[in-house]
């Protein structure tokens, strides 16, 4: 199987399992982990790796954790669900803090507590090329979390760059893009490969959106393509968007046309939904199945 990089958080998150929808003045109580509010695996970066990690493939997450109590369960949870840290650093500080509100239809709800405030004058978190790549040939990059340095990355990895979408920091080039419908400005949801195209550059081929039960739409420069998620009861949609992408990269590697690509991401995303998890490290066996193999 390929040996791919993902660059994006790896994080403590906090469930709770609410025993009704959330509205406006309603009240609501909650089920937390252990009674505790104890943290599971989450962050873009471990939903995605453990995806991939699922499906075969030797993943090699870089992230930014603090070096707090949480930051160090964070790292320990990420390497016993197989995952790759040598390119993780830590910084000083304290972990954000999240919530995530679970209602019985397994709808999401993400709340940030505390999160650390940035200024212009902090510096922005780094993910720097290893002075020597050694034997480390990433056959794909996913950038989750476009942390200062994840342009070099794309420059250098042999294969496809799917970078997760809007980016307003990143100043390099990717082949796919996947963006979530609920952060695109109606401009950009009009014309969304255009606009794209304009800001990454002439290697863009798609840019793909997902619609959540809806399925997914890839927007080329001639055509679109469209592709529905299975119909799923869900247990918990956390972190679905993430292990869609997830899937797309595991597709593009194997050399799958957009359309088969397409339909096998949205499997894995309709296929997150049924595991109560954040990151699908507790995933049965065989949910995330490699595209050769699908």
């Amino acid at each position: 199987m390929a040996r791919i990089l993902v660059i994006g958080a790896v994080a403590l998150d906090r469930p709770i399992w609410l025993n009704r929808p959330l509205y406006s003045g309603g009240r609501a109580y909650g089920r937390s982990k252990s009674g505790s509010l104890e943290g599971r695996l989450g962050g873009g970066g471990a939903n995605a790796g453990c995806a991939l990690h699922a499906a075969g493939h030797q993943v090699v997450v870089a992230a930014i954790l603090a070096n707090d109590a949480d930051g160090v369960q964070a790292s320990r949870l990420a390497e016993a669900a197989g995952l790759d840290l040598s390119l993780t650093t830590t910084r000083p500080g304290t972990s954000s803090r999240t919530l995530i509100l679970i209602d019985p239809a397994g709808e999401r709800t993400i709340i940030g507590i505390d999160g650390l405030l940035r200024d212009e004058e902090t510096p922005r978190p780094s993910i720097a090329l290893p002075s020597s790549d050694g034997d480390f040939h990433p056959c794909g990059l996913f950038i989750r979390t476009a942390y200062d340095g994840a342009a070099e990355w794309a420059a250098v990895v042999r294969g496809p760059v799917l970078l997760h979408w809007p980016a307003p920091h990143f100043d390099g080039e990717a082949d796919v893009v996947v963006a979530s419908a609920d952060d695109l400005t109606p401009e950009v949801a009009a014309s969304p490969y255009e606009i794209a195209r304009a800001q990454l550059g002439p290697q863009l081929t798609w840019v793909v959106v997902t619609h959540g039960a809806n399925g997914a739409v890839a927007h080329g420069p001639d055509r679109r393509i469209s592709a529905p998620v299975p119909r799923r009861e869900a247990r918990d949609t956390t972190g679905a968007g993430d292990i869609f992408a997830a899937g797309l990269l595991d597709a593009l590697i194997a050399g799958a046309p957009m359309e088969q690509a397409l339909e096998h991401a949205c499997r894995w995303g309709g296929a997150a939904v049924l595991v109560e998890g954040s990151a699908p490290d507790n995933a049965p066996k065989g949910t995330f199945r490699a595209f050769s193999a699908a």
